[in-house]
């Protein structure tokens, strides 16, 4: 084990080899259910996010997995999905469950924006139970882009073909404006969204814009205490502590962060 997977795991935060059973449990949960709905439609599950990159904290972290199927589902097939998931949401960690489905033609070669057949997140929960979900229209999502780099450079196949066989290269400027999309989404929701999680997922935007890294939140939050200007540097570090367990659960230099914020916009170009 490397030496910074194995200080976060004595941190409280763990990858999938390592990580609580009751998670291992349900993620295998997903397979077994998947499998069973979709049968010889699925061509693979994938974990990516901070499970897959070894900073997943069971309080603050949610579990991302992408599903790649060969032909499209039926309304049935997704209805059974959706089920599955809301029927386990209360044995997933607090932040929950974040799942996409899409085309295996739709990888190789990369589509952005990417259209995709379903997904579930907690902000979708809602929407789920009360009915208002059309299962028939047809959407795209800017994040899948960014979900495909990091499957691609570190995420974990949990059931099916090879990563290499079913995601193609997704090209650099897709991951931008994947991860700007990203950004003008947190911008928008500043007053809902943890600080913690603004902070670090705009540092790990940034490790990209300026460095090309293709970090976690966690890796991003560790880049930007050398790469940073120095003002940001008690900001970053509590938003690491409290992100890992280590520290507060929240930022109170509510004066920094917004001078951080200017930074990222002017920085990103979001000004």
């Amino acid at each position: 084990m490397a030496a910074g997977s194995r200080r976060r795991e004595l941190n409280g935060q763990y990858g999938w080899e390592t990580c609580p059973e009751p998670v291992r449990k349900l993620v295998m949960q997903f397979v077994e259910t998947y499998r069973t709905v979709l049968g010889d439609n699925l061509t693979g599950l994938y974990l990516h996010g901070s499970l897959a990159m070894g900073c997943f904290n069971p309080l603050r972290s949610d579990i991302d997995i992408l599903a790649v199927v060969r032909q499209p589902l039926s309304v049935k097939e997704k209805q059974l999905i959706i089920g599955f998931l809301l029927g386990i949401r209360r044995k997933a960690p607090p932040k929950g469950i974040e799942m996409s489905i899409v085309l295996a033609n739709h990888c190789r070669p990369f589509v952005y924006p990417t259209p995709f057949e379903l997904h579930y997140s907690p902000a979708w929960d809602k929407k789920y139970r009360d009915g208002e979900v059309d299962f028939t229209e047809e959407r795209t999502d800017e994040d899948i882009a960014a979900h495909a780099v990091i499957i691609r450079k570190r995420g974990i196949c949990l059931f099916g073909k090879p990563v290499s066989d079913v995601f193609g290269e997704v090209p650099p400027e897709y991951y931008r404006a994947s991860l700007l999309s990203d950004a003008r989404w947190i911008l928008g929701r500043l007053n809902e969204e943890d600080p913690l999680y603004v902070v670090l997922n705009f540092c790990r935007i940034l490790a990209f814009f300026k460095d090309r890294r293709i970090t976690s939140k966690m890796e991003g939050g560790e880049w930007a205490i050398n790469n940073l200007p120095e003002r940001f540097g008690k900001l970053v570090s509590g938003a690491l502590d409290g992100y890992s367990g280590r520290g507060a659960d929240e930022l109170v230099d509510t004066v920094s962060l917004d001078d951080f914020i200017r930074y990222m916009k002017g920085e990103l170009g979001l000004v």
